[in-house]
């Protein structure tokens, strides 16, 4: 029926339905048979006004004025184009619908766009060009998206940096190297030691940038964020270069020690080896040793000491970290007997290994092969392991560790005693609360004995208070006060390094645990009978608790 009711306008930009008298429609009608009607006239691809059309229907249905003066239900679009920003203004697109029947995009049309839309920056050509071709391509009402602006982020500021000039010392791999002669390896060549002359360049800096500003599409600038800048700390031996505010040199002769913005430049003294040669060391600075420490000598520095070979038998007390590449050995002695080997650093030691000797450290310990029946002590953590976690085991011995104990393989096959104690700071820490809660309970006494003694002063007729009076009991209660403050926060902080030293200060071993091993946290002890996978020991301040990395384990049904 439909197609006895539409036809194109004049200018065939339109199609209008229209009811003739001669026509009644029923309730029954609606839009079927209109797409097939549209289709004959030639109309199929111009844009069907769906409002209108019911409009009609209902006209038609009630047979109004409307229906039989006519009403345009499709007509003849061009493509049409939007500019869609998004990205907070950095990218902006075009989004295109196919034209009815009607003409493509042009140049203009797309010009008028992006100033509508106020995009005038990052513009790119070629995106327009395809926007241009696919008004051609797209069907009636199809839809394509092209970006066709990018905006421009802004470039942050980048910290002040400090350039290291010379090697660092601490990262040198002391290792034999192959003769230059033969190629064959020479084990007493252990490579150069790291020194620096007078006036020799040791740090660069490079200057806190400002950074680039960036923009949206619109224009609208984004600052940056300038970058940090920091200058060079006042450091031992250096001194800043006259002609380059940016360069930090050596103020004397020694080995570099590099820090976060700055180097020190300590006084090293040199040796081949520590023996008979050499007789006794005590040195005010560092010592760098190339070979050995051979028995029976006594080694005494302020500042840190590197040795190429081994410690063996002597005696060795420096105020520095320890480095070792090879091995610490004493000799097996009695039970109660001291050392033969002594090593005692006021910061770190390392090693591959460690056996038969006395060791002391005030940070951490840390052995890469094993530690076998040594006597140790360390204020901080203790690991027993390659970088690899394959090998690393501790046995025999005692070992009393401030901090965490972590090791491949904790005791040995044979029933050889073993015993460590972690987290030995623990039984300072509840002696300190104790203490602590006490003080903080005379200093409330304090407080309100002040309170009462105010309120009696209150009491007193005005005539007889004095000026003097006052002001000493306002002193008493602010100092009191101050006091209570004080303990509460001592208490506080006291009872929050002993929760973190519970949770952090543990015994983990990544392999096997055999027996006779005794593991003990403050005065709690435990000692294992049989052999146990990797498990992790932890302490609650009331028993100690042991976990296998793959199962939990209760401890007491494992002894």
């Amino acid at each position: 029926m439909w197609d006895k009711f539409v036809a194109f306008s004049e200018d065939n930009r339109q199609v209008i339905a229209k009811l003739t008298p001669e026509i009644v429609v029923d309730n029954n009608f609606d839009t079927r048979g209109l797409d097939d009607a549209l289709s004959a006239i030639g109309a199929d691809e111009l844009f069907l006004i769906e409002d209108e059309v019911l409009r009609f229907i209902n006209f038609a249905k009630e047979m109004k004025s409307e229906a039989y003066v006519g009403l345009v239900i499709a007509e003849v679009r061009d493509a049409s184009v939007e500019v869609v920003l998004t990205e907070h203004d950095m990218l902006a697109s075009m989004v295109v619908t196919g034209a009815y029947k009607g003409s493509y995009l042009k140049g203009p049309q797309l010009v008028q766009a992006l100033a509508q839309a106020h995009v005038t920056k990052g513009i790119n050509k070629l995106a327009l060009k395809k926007v241009l071709v696919m008004s051609h391509q797209l069907k009636a009402g199809e839809t394509f998206t092209q970006p066709v602006a990018k905006g421009k982020n802004p470039v942050q500021g980048k910290d002040a940096k400090f350039l290291p000039l010379v090697k660092d010392p601490a990262k040198q791999v002391l290792a034999p190297k192959e003769s230059e002669e033969d190629g064959k390896v020479d084990m007493l060549n252990l490579g150069e030691t790291i020194t620096v002359s007078e006036n020799e360049p040791l740090m660069k800096r490079v200057p806190a940038t400002k950074g680039t500003a960036g923009m949206t599409v619109q224009g609208k600038v984004i600052p940056p964020k300038p970058g940090d800048d920091a200058l060079f700390k006042e450091c031992k031996g250096t001194k800043v270069s006259p002609d380059d505010p940016n360069l930090l040199l050596a103020d004397a002769s020694g080995m570099p020690i590099l820090k976060e913005r700055g180097v020190d430049v300590e006084d090293a003294l040199c040796l081949p080896t520590i023996g008979v040669s050499t007789g006794h060391v005590k040195f005010k600075g560092n010592v760098v040793v190339l070979g050995n420490i051979e028995s029976d000598m006594v080694v005494r520095a302020t500042g840190s000491l590197t040795v190429g070979g081994f410690i063996e038998s002597a005696d060795v007390q420096v105020q520095g970290n320890i480095d070792v590449a090879k091995g610490i050995i004493g000799h097996n002695v009695s039970e109660g007997e001291q050392k033969s080997c002594v090593v005692k650093s006021g910061g770190s030691i390392k090693a591959n290994y460690s056996q038969y000797s006395e060791l002391q450290a005030a940070d951490d310990i840390h052995l890469s092969v094993h530690c076998m029946s040594n006597e140790l002590r360390c204020g901080h953590d203790l690991v027993v392991s390659d970088a690899a976690e394959k090998q690393g085991t501790l046995s025999g011995g005692h070992a009393k560790v401030g901090g965490k104990i972590t090791c491949v393989n904790l005791g040995v096959e044979g029933d050889t005693a073993t015993s460590i104690q972690a987290f030995a700071r623990f039984q300072m820490y509840k002696e300190r609360q104790t203490k602590l809660k006490d003080q903080y309970k005379q200093a409330q006494e304090q407080t309100m004995d002040i309170v009462r003694r105010e309120l009696e002063f209150k009491k007193t007729p005005k005539a007889e208070r004095t000026e003097e009076q006052a002001t000493k009991l306002e002193a008493d209660k602010q100092a009191a006060n101050a006091y209570l403050e004080k303990v509460k926060h001592a208490r506080d902080h006291n009872d929050q390094e002993l929760e973190v030293g519970l949770s952090t200060y543990t015994v983990e071993v990544k392999n096997k645990v055999y027996t006779h091993v005794t593991v003990q946290f403050g005065e709690e002890k435990v000692i294992t009978k049989r052999v146990h996978g990797a498990s992790i020991f932890t302490f609650n301040q009331f028993e100690i608790k042991c976990t296998s990395m793959f199962e939990d384990e209760d401890l007491e049904q494992e002894m």
